[in-house]
């Protein structure tokens, strides 16, 4: 659970960040702002998909261990 937060979270930060540099590209036309954009959406994409990920790992690795007591 705490893993998926984390991602999250920094899901947020990257999706924040690229919304600023769409503000950029948007006022001042800059190529470079438009090339930040794309690479903070889809690392945004790539945190989220790693939550979803997240809590199917951490139960795995539960039931592995729970599978070793007598």
């Amino acid at each position: 659970m705490m893993t998926q937060r984390l991602w999250l979270g920094l899901a947020v930060v990257y999706t924040c960040t690229a919304v600023v540099q769409l503000y950029l590209l948007a006022s001042t036309g800059a190529v470079w702002a438009g090339t930040l954009t794309a690479v903070g959406f889809v690392a945004a994409l790539l945190c989220v998909l790693a939550a979803w990920k997240a809590p199917k790992q951490e139960r795995d690795d539960t039931r592995e261990i729970d599978s070793h007591r007598p």
